[in-house]
């Protein structure tokens, strides 16, 4: 047995303790309080204390494309010129991809991997499109899921991807990392290659993650078959359409396998909203990303009042400063101003991705039972308790992530 202690912990879902810590055995937590009772029932048991730091689950980063962490440099390489809306930017997107190789993807994605677990990120939701690349996520400690990505509007070319990915079903990315699959968006898919891939997932029992309600352009290409979409992204593509759309709504929605995720939903209407949460369909807010495109906030306050389940993501380094769930939090707590509360900001960033990924009776929160998954960060400066929250929040790139075990091992520092 070990007792983990230090001046504050965190469960989430709980007040935090005050000089608290947990015991742990066999890689699962024992018991969760104050230090002085754990060590007093447990004398045997050996200590490790942070001293001023706290103690609180890892976070989970529910949606990324870590096979992009290195975009930055091979937009530079190629030239990519500056997006002026959605569009350009992900017709560059294509056209920078374009230039790399499967060696430099696998090497972006196992960068990523370590950026995030540097940050506490002990799960993801991970968005993979190069499949021979996936051996980059071979002895990584990051538990979560891997959702293989499928798009296109040919029925022919849509059932050889998911032949492909049936293939590598096999053998799970790795010992912490399972399958999933990713039908790519509403505007990437029509109504016969979404149905071969929703067929998949049912026949499989995988798992199911989408882009969705993205933007305001995506809205107008399903509902009026017009806009940027049909008048510049299918041409440019070799694309015809836009060929039976399924269209995205409220309808379409309850079609999905219970427990979906459903990224970004910044578009989402009434009508959607009611359906995600009678579905039990999961959201992931990517607000950096979101913010690049336009000023469209998700209705947060919505999916809360309508009980839609809450998770947060940084989505990739082609969208988004860095990988760091604390940056994405401290964004999120500012352009949301008042719309949640800093714990609730924190309990999306837990224990609503570890639901999100199907690990909520793994991880996400400090409580006996559960894996010994927890990660250790410094006190914000002049931070209390009754602030801690409030101040864990604000802190981005200036919470500093000293340890993160996951399953009693300690996975930090990285080479």
């Amino acid at each position: 047995m070990q007792i983990f202690s230090a001046r504050y912990l965190l469960p989430i879902g709980a007040p935090a303790v005050e000089s608290g810590a947990l015991l742990v055995e066999d890689g699962r937590i024992r018991a969760v309080g104050p230090h002085a009772d754990l060590a007093a029932a447990h004398p045997r048991a050996a200590l490790v204390d942070f001293g001023a730091a706290v103690i609180l689950p890892p976070l989970v980063n529910a949606h990324t494309h870590l096979e992009l962490t290195g975009f930055p440099d091979w937009a530079a390489a190629a030239g990519a010129a500056p997006a002026e809306d959605f569009v350009d930017w992900v017709l560059e997107l294509v056209r920078v991809r374009r230039t790399v190789d499967t060696a430099a993807v696998r090497a972006a994605l196992a960068a990523g991997l370590k950026q995030g677990l540097r940050a506490g990120t002990g799960a993801v939701g991970d968005i993979l499109t190069t499949l021979p690349a996936a051996d980059a996520y071979a002895g990584t400690p990051t538990r979560g899921r891997v959702f293989a990505e499928v798009l296109g509007v040919d029925a022919e070319r849509v059932a050889a991807r998911l032949a492909e990915i049936v293939a590598c079903l096999g053998i799970p990315p790795a010992p912490q990392l399972a399958w999933g699959l990713s039908p790519h968006s509403p505007y990437t898919l029509n109504a016969a290659t979404l149905d071969q891939a929703l067929a998949l997932a049912r026949r499989r029992h995988l798992p199911l993650a989408m882009h969705w309600a993205e933007t305001a352009a995506e809205h107008e290409f399903l509902d009026k078959g017009a806009g940027p979409f049909a008048t510049r992204l299918y041409p440019a593509v070799g694309w015809s359409g836009p060929p039976q759309p399924w269209g995205g709504g409220a309808a379409n929605l309850a079609s999905f396998p219970r427990g979906s995720l459903m990224i970004h939903g910044a578009q989402a209407g009434a009508d959607e909203i009611a359906s995600l949460a009678g579905a039990g369909h999961h959201v992931v807010l990517c607000p950096r990303s979101n913010s690049r495109f336009g000023a469209t906030r998700a209705p947060v306050a919505a999916f809360r009042q309508a009980g839609v389940p809450l998770a947060l993501g940084t989505d990739s380094l082609a969208s988004s400063p860095t990988l760091s769930l604390w940056d994405e939090l401290a964004f999120a707590r500012e352009w949301f101003a008042g719309a949640l509360a800093p714990a609730d900001w924190l309990e999306i960033a837990t224990a609503g991705g570890a639901a999100a990924l199907g690990l909520g009776g793994r991880l996400g929160r400090l409580a006996p039972g559960l894996e010994a998954s927890f990660q250790v960060v410094a006190v914000p400066v002049g931070a209390g308790a009754a602030v801690l929250a409030e101040a864990l929040c604000a802190g981005g790139e200036h919470v500093v992530v000293q340890a993160l075990y996951l399953g009693g091992e300690n996975v930090l520092p990285l080479p």
